[in-house]
Formats: C-alpha cells, sequence, structure tokens
C-alpha cells in the first residue's frame, strides 16, 4: 500500500502582512513551502498533494507537476481543507501524513520515523506532538491518567489546569486512508471560529480506533511560521545547521555567525568563506575560491581558484582564477572565462567574456561578446541600449580600448584593434587597425583672459 501526503497550504497568513501566500514567503531566497516539499520528496512518502486556496497560482507556479493539487474555494479550516481531498485519496489504500505547509525545518529522516512509528504501533491515527515551555498559542494535548490521548484542546478553550501542560499539537498526523474521510465527516462546525478544526478528530475516533502519540523532542523541527518574526527564526536555525555542515565537510567560514548559505548551495572543501557573505539559490563554489568579505552571490558558479570580493554575483559564472571586485556586478548571465580581472565598480551584464580579460576599473560591459587577453580602460563602456531595444557587442582577442570610450551597439570590433582614448565609436572597426573618433583639438592661445572675471577691490567698492 501506498504512503501519501497532503500539505495544507490554503490559508492567507495574514499574520505575515503581506499579499504574498505564507507559504510562498522565502527563507533564505527559497520558498518556505519548498522546503517541505523537498523533504517530502525525499522520504516514504511515493505521492504528495497539496491543498491550496488563497492566490492558489502562486504555489502553483512554484511546484508546477512535482505535486498534484486540491483546492479549496472557501477556507473553512483545517479539518475541511483536507475534506477537499477526498476525491483524491478516499479510494486510495494506504496512509497519508497531514502536515501543514509552513514547517520548513521538519527533517526527511523525521517524517520517516513518524510514518514507520505508525506502522509499527498498528495506530489508525497517530498524532505527532513537541514540548514547549511556553506553549501560549498552541492546542494542547489532553490524555487521561494512563497516558492515553483523549482530545485536543484548542488555546481558546483551555481551562486554567490546562493552559500548564507544555505538550502541544503540531499539526502533523498520521492516519488510515479507508477511515479518515469518513471520521471527518463527523467533526462539527465551531461555532466560535465557523470552521471545522482537523484537531477534533480525535474526540471522533477515539471510541473506535487506536490512537498512538509520536512525541518529537528537538520542537525546533516542528515550528509553524506564522509571522516575520517567527520566519527569522527559521533562518538562523538554518543558518547555523547549514554552515556547520559545511565546515564539517572542509569549507572554512570566518565568523560564520554573519555568513548566511542557502539549503541548495553547493560549496567544495578548500573554499574560503569570508564575513558578511550570502550564497543562495543553486549556486556552486568550487574548491579553492575566496569568497568575500561583503558578497552576495546568488544562483550562480564561482570555478576554482577564483576570488569575488565585496561584490554581487547574480545567475552568473566566475571562471578559474579569476578575480571579481571589490565592488563589482556581475548579472544576468555575465560568464567571466579564466585569468580575468573585474575589477572596482565594474558591471557586467547577459555577457560572455573570454580569458585574461581586464576591466580593472569603472566600466560597464552589457549584451557583449568579449575575446581573449582585452584590456577596458577606466570609463569604457558598450552602450547597448537605444531607448527602445537592446543591441549587442562583440569584441575580438588583443583588443585594447582606451579610457573613457563609448561603443555604440550593434558593432563588431575585430582582433588587434586599439581604440583611442576618449573616442565614441559607432561603426565596425577591421582587424589591426587604430580608430580614433573624437574631435581634433583647438588650442586657442591667449584666450583665457577673456574668460576670467576682474578682481574687485572690496575696500574700493565700498
Amino acid at each position: 500500500m501506498k504512503t501519501y501526503a497532503l500539505l495544507l497550504a490554503a490559508g492567507k497568513g495574514t499574520r505575515m502582512r503581506t499579499d504574498m501566500p505564507k507559504c510562498a514567503y522565502p527563507i533564505l531566497k527559497k520558498p518556505m513551502i519548498e522546503y517541505s516539499i523537498e523533504r517530502l520528496e525525499n522520504s516514504l512518502v511515493d505521492e504528495i498533494c497539496v491543498v491550496v486556496g488563497h492566490k492558489r497560482e502562486v504555489l502553483m507556479d512554484l511546484l508546477g507537476d512535482r505535486v498534484q493539487y486540491v483546492v479549496q474555494e472557501e477556507q473553512l479550516g483545517t479539518g475541511h481543507a483536507v475534506l477537499c481531498a477526498e476525491d483524491l485519496l478516499k479510494n486510495k489504500p494506504g496512509k497519508t501524513i497531514i502536515l501543514p505547509g509552513d514547517m520548513p525545518l521538519i527533517e526527511t529522516k523525521l517524517i520517516n520515523k513518524i510514518l514507520n512509528a505508525h506502522d509499527d504501533m498498528g495506530n489508525d491515527l497517530t498524532l505527532v506532538s513537541t514540548l514547549y515551555d511556553n506553549p501560549k498559542g498552541y492546542g494542547r494535548i489532553s490524555r487521561d491518567k494512563y497516558g492515553n490521548v483523549c482530545s485536543i484542546v484548542e488555546d481558546a478553550d483551555l481551562t486554567d489546569t490546562q493552559k500548564q501542560i507544555k505538550e502541544v499539537n503540531t499539526g502533523v498526523y498520521v492516519i488510515n486512508n479507508d477511515i479518515l474521510f469518513d471520521c471527518l465527516k463527523e467533526i462539527k462546525i465551531n461555532e466560535k471560529k465557523g470552521e471545522y478544526y482537523l484537531t477534533d478528530i480525535v474526540s471522533v475516533m477515539k471510541r473506535r480506533f487506536k490512537i498512538g502519540l509520536f512525541l518529537v523532542r528537538n520542537s525546533i523541527l516542528m515550528m509553524g511560521i506564522n509571522d516575520l518574526y517567527q520566519i527569522s527564526i527559521a533562518e538562523k536555525h538554518l543558518r547555523v545547521e547549514i554552515n556547520k555542515w559545511h565546515m564539517l565537510n572542509g569549507v572554512s567560514i570566518i565568523n560564520p555567525e554573519t555568513v548566511t548559505i542557502g539549503h541548495d548551495v553547493e560549496i567544495h572543501p578548500g573554499a574560503v568563506i569570508n564575513p558578511n557573505t550570502t550564497i543562495t539559490g543553486n549556486s556552486v563554489i568550487e574548491a579553492d575560491t575566496i569568497i568575500g568579505p561583503n558578497t552576495e552571490i546568488h544562483e550562480s558558479t564561482i570555478k576554482k581558484n577564483a576570488q569575488v570580493k565585496h561584490s554581487l554575483v547574480y545567475d552568473s559564472e566566475v571562471g578559474e582564477f579569476s578575480t571579481v571586485g571589490p565592488f563589482a556586478h556581475l548579472r544576468n548571465h555575465a560568464v567571466i572565462g579564466d585569468h580575468n580581472r573585474i575589477g572596482n565598480f565594474v558591471e557586467v551584464k547577459n555577457s560572455k567574456i573570454g580569458s585574461k580579460t581586464k576591466a580593472s576599473h569603472l566600466s560597464y560591459i552589457g549584451d557583449a561578446e568579449v575575446g581573449d587577453r582585452v584590456n577596458f580602460g577606466c570609463g569604457s563602456v558598450t552602450v547597448n541600449y537605444d531607448g527602445v531595444n537592446k543591441h549587442k557587442t562583440i569584441i575580438g582577442s588583443d583588443v585594447f580600448i582606451g579610457c573613457n570610450v563609448n561603443m555604440v551597439a550593434p558593432i563588431n570590433i575585430s582582433d588587434n584593434v586599439f581604440i583611442a582614448a576618449g573616442s565614441t565609436v559607432t561603426e565596425d572597426i577591421p582587424a589591426g587597425a587604430l580608430t580614433i573618433a573624437r574631435s581634433r583639438q583647438i588650442n586657442k592661445d591667449d584666450y583665457a583672459k577673456n574668460l576670467v572675471k576682474p578682481q574687485i577691490d572690496e575696500k574700493k567698492a565700498l
């Protein structure tokens, strides 16, 4: 029999104070729900279903065809959300693990333990609980004197005695499919909230079915996200765990409390990550690189022995033995070859640069193809935008571009070209040419006196 997962992600998440669906909100630049989906994909679960509602198109665009979808048109509580999946799951033998979509810290091995415990104990329903010193806001697990589960009591309905209970409901359940939906239909609407609480399934099932508990000792793994402060707590936990993993695998991280590395980043042993550095997305940092300080890298590859410091690198690639920064910006699929120098205040956008090329300071290289051994002088610019469209600049190898040169695209500059400083180039340049495209200097002797205002004697003026 198969194992199914039902992820509840239909809520608005009003406490997040954002128009974005809560489960799409990023943690370390990765949508919250992606963490849960990836953990489930690597677990014993065979099929994943997501209950969507508020702005469902956002979540469906994120997850694509990796999961099946159930739409909760009207948000009538967690019990109603699960009931919406009846057509999909009722006639499928097996069990279903139900999870909130806002639980990004749960781990694959923990999911597997919960599923195995459900089978080993022969439960019809397994509740997952944890312990909090300050459990305010959480539903409590009410047990009888023998330790059996009596009910889950919502925080608003607690008696003074029940408020002392520290064992809380995590919102994770495992239940056999053949009884799930019949039991859900016995849940009555909560008059105060006008919703159907999934927690009430315990009271429905306790006399006829076997209910077991799985206690998670590490409560942070079961943390739900309800506001932006809890986002920061989740990010802090992930940051510590991810950095620890990389350091134990041979990555040197200086002042790790200031370094943020995303969940999907690949860093090879021998790399050095300096303080105040952020690396996110599906970035790859190869061996013997030096990254940072004060650097942000996203969805990019930094190859062996490269250095990037005080710079931004987005959706780009830096080749072996190349240096980037300080204060450089690579974006929109910039590809920097080997042994290059991209220096101070240089921006490279949607361009491919060969090897042993230098752009040491104050240059913009956009929508260009650049060969090998090219020198960009200070202030040189590929003028790629005419106000309506972007145009391409092609530069061959062994080209010297003087300071303050404007190359107005579309333009093709061949090999072995020398462009004089201050030129504005608007036509193609043939191989081996010297190009001077500027007005001739004119000196007018003894002319400056006509531009100098006469000195005024202030005493005489008075």
